[in-house]
This record gives structure tokens, C-alpha cells and sequence, in this order.
């Protein structure tokens, strides 16, 4: 146990050292450590064979671990409140992840429009607040419902098509979003809307900085640890759901429509039921990045966007939960960390991109193979990353 602390610990303080490094060879070198060191893990069977032991023997204080060190980041950062926006934007995309995986990872639905519903979260907060005067929480509240109630509507064309033609419908769908934003009176057109409200907690108001243990952080550390709470209960729903008969179902689904129907599932109540489950989590970060931010324009939830939303889930791994909590802690920091690329910042993210998937397509936390007949609902899991032995079913 206390070799993984010791673990989580070193990257940790590496981690904190190339986001808090100026210089370009300082960043550099920090980089060139943590990727030497994962690589020579990566390369010594006996010493990653020992680290994959110790973290699944003592998984539980491996999660302890990794909230403290969690909830101590803005503490680390609060010499640059930019650092806590960016983790904070990782934690929204975490959420925004583990949406689409349940869509597109445990179910097999395609939604490349994931900016766009989003945007439906964010714009409800700015419309409600800003035009009809709700308070903050309750819309903050509504923007993931109305996100649902438009996905279960767009649902209906969604059922007469497949494959490429689904990913179409959803395409379409983002664009017909974007262009309404730009041109509707009533939503701002180009120029968005501005002065969203922000939330307050027993009278606190999160654009004020707040004082912890006798340390002032930047008023982003209010947002970060709400951002925080928001992604760790949407993993542990997602988990939760995974491993019921609802996530063994929508997997059925996945892997193979025609005999899931034959075995009596209903196709269309379980595809509507991860859609609208997955566009529920993904207007609640877009409702969340509106009251953080405080405006909401066209330009916010374009097509580009919803292409960085599937690039999460690629990089971790489809229908892998861990794997999307890694994909979005690293695809949203390190294009920020090397901003100062300039135009070959994006080149070097598509390159990564591609280069994940000539090599590693299943992500870098493939999810794990499922093991049945071992007595609870859904069986149990292989550990993330690994190959289950000796699957099969009993009835």
C-alpha cells in the first residue's frame, strides 16, 4: 500500500512540475522524465507486473490515494489560477466523456454531436437566468434535462438508420444547432449570452476566492472542487451502471443487434435509454461551463469541439471508464502545456491522435473482458487493461 502512494505521489509532484514550469527546456525535461519512467515500466515486465499487482490488490487505498491527491491540486496551483481553469476544463470533459462512452462505448450509438448538446445545457442556464430571471441552481438543473428531452426527440430519425448514416443524422444535428444559435434573436446570435449568473453555496459565491486551512486559492479552486464532485459522481453512475444488467444489455447491443432482439431485448427502449442517459451527463458539463464561465456563444459548441469530446473516449478506450478519466486528463492539459508550439500545437495533437490509432486502438486503458456466472447481476470484471481467462456463462 504504501509503494502505491509512493507511486501516485512521484507522478503527482512530475505532473505539478511540468504545468508549473516556465521555461521551455524545464517543461521539457519534466515531460521527458514522466515518459521515460512510464516507459521503463512499460518495457520491465517484472516491474510492471508489480505495480499492476500492487494497484489492484490495494485498489481501494490506490482511490483514496488519488482524491487526496485530487482534492490538494489547487493548493499546489494557486500560483496560477490559469492552471486550475485547465484542470478544471479536464474534470468537465470527464464528465462530457463518460456520457459519450455510455452512448458510443457501451452501447454502440454514434453521436457526433456532443458540442452540441452541450450547448443545449449552457444555453438553457443563459436563457433562463439571463432572459427570464431563474436562479442559478434551478437552471443549472434543467439545462441537462432539456439536453435529454431534445436528444429523445432527435432519437426518432436516429431509429430509422445505421452506421454511417447515424453519424450523419448526429453531424447534421450539430450543425442545425450551430447555425440557430448564430442567427436566433432571442439567443444572443453571434455575440452569445453574457452575465450569466454564477452558483453560490450557503451564501458563497464561487467567483469568490475562498480560504481553506489558512490558504487563499484563486476563486477558480470554487469551480475546480464543484467540477470535481460533478465528474467523480457521473464516473461512479457510469460504473454503477456497467456493471447492472442494463449495462450487460446495452453491451449486448453493442456486439450484436440481431441477437439481442432475438433474445427478447427491446432494441429501441435500451439505444433510447443510453442516449438520453448519455446526453444527460454531457448537458450537464455544458450547463456547468456556462455558469463557470459566464457566457455562451455559437463558436463554444462548434463541430471542433465535438471532435475533441470523441477524441477522450478514442485516446482512453471505448466502453472503458477509467479510460475516459485518463484520455480527458491528458488531450485537455497538454495541447495548453505546449501553446508555445504555436501552429504546430494542433499538428502534434493530430499526429498523437492518428498514432493511437495505427497502434493501440483500443485506447491506452482498454476496458477489460467480461466475466459471467460468478453470482452477481451483471458478472464480474475483468481489471481495466487486462484479458479476463476463463470466460464463459452458467446458467
Amino acid at each position: 500500500m504504501i509503494g502505491v502512494w509512493a507511486v501516485e505521489l512521484g507522478l503527482f509532484v512530475l505532473v505539478v512540475a511540468a504545468l508549473l514550469a516556465e521555461r521551455p527546456i524545464a517543461v521539457g525535461l519534466t515531460v521527458a522524465a514522466i515518459g521515460i519512467l512510464l516507459l521503463a515500466a512499460r518495457t520491465s515486465p517484472r516491474l510492471w507486473g508489480w505495480v499492476a499487482t500492487a494497484f489492484r490488490t490495494h485498489r481501494a487505498a490506490a482511490l483514496a490515494g488519488a482524491a487526496v491527491l485530487a482534492l490538494a491540486l489547487p493548493f499546489f496551483l494557486r500560483a496560477s489560477p490559469y492552471w486550475t481553469f485547465v484542470a478544471t476544463m479536464a474534470l468537465i470533459y470527464v464528465t462530457i466523456g463518460q456520457g459519450l462512452n455510455v452512448q458510443m462505448g457501451t452501447a454502440g450509438v454514434i453521436n457526433l454531436a456532443g458540442a452540441a448538446f452541450a450547448g443545449l445545457g449552457g444555453y438553457t442556464v443563459g436563457l433562463l437566468t439571463v432572459r427570464l430571471g431563474f436562479a442559478p441552481w434551478l437552471a443549472f438543473a434543467i439545462g441537462p434535462l432539456v439536453a435529454m428531452v431534445v436528444g429523445a426527440l432527435l432519437f426518432i430519425p436516429i431509429l430509422k438508420v445505421r452506421g454511417h448514416y447515424l453519424a450523419l443524422v448526429t453531424i447534421a444535428f450539430g450543425f442545425i444547432f450551430n447555425i440557430l444559435m448564430n442567427n436566433l434573436e432571442f439567443t444572443g446570435g453571434p455575440q452569445g449570452i453574457k452575465n450569466i449568473p454564477t452558483l453560490r453555496l450557503f451564501g458563497h459565491a464561487f467567483t469568490t476566492a475562498p480560504t481553506l486551512f489558512g490558504v487563499t486559492l484563486p476563486s477558480h479552486a470554487n469551480f475546480y472542487y464543484a467540477a470535481l464532485a460533478m465528474a467523480a459522481l457521473v464516473t461512479w453512475l457510469a460504473w454503477r451502471l456497467y456493471n447492472s444488467w442494463v449495462g450487460l444489455t446495452l453491451n449486448t447491443l453493442r456486439d450484436d443487434e440481431i441477437a439481442a432482439k432475438c433474445s427478447g431485448v427491446s432494441v429501441t427502449r435500451h439505444k433510447l435509454l443510453a442516449f438520453s442517459i448519455g446526453n444527460l451527463f454531457v448537458g450537464l458539463a455544458g450547463a456547468f461551463y456556462a455558469v463557470m464561465v459566464g457566457f455562451v456563444s455559437p463558436p463554444d459548441f462548434d463541430f471542433g469541439y465535438s471532435l475533441v469530446m470523441l477524441s477522450v473516449v478514442i485516446l482512453g478506450g471505448l466502453d472503458s471508464i477509467p479510460g475516459v478519466v485518463l484520455g480527458a486528463c491528458l488531450l485537455i492539459p497538454l495541447p495548453e502545456r505546449f501553446r508555445m508550439l504555436h501552429e504546430y500545437r494542433l499538428l502534434l495533437y493530430g499526429a498523437a491522435i492518428v498514432l493511437m490509432l495505427l497502434f493501440r486502438p483500443r485506447g491506452l486503458w482498454p476496458a477489460g473482458v467480461r466475466r459471467y456466472g460468478l453470482g452477481s447481476p451483471a458478472g464480474s470484471f475483468g481489471a481495466a487493461g487486462t484479458r479476463a481467462e476463463g470466460v464463459g456463462v452458467s446458467r
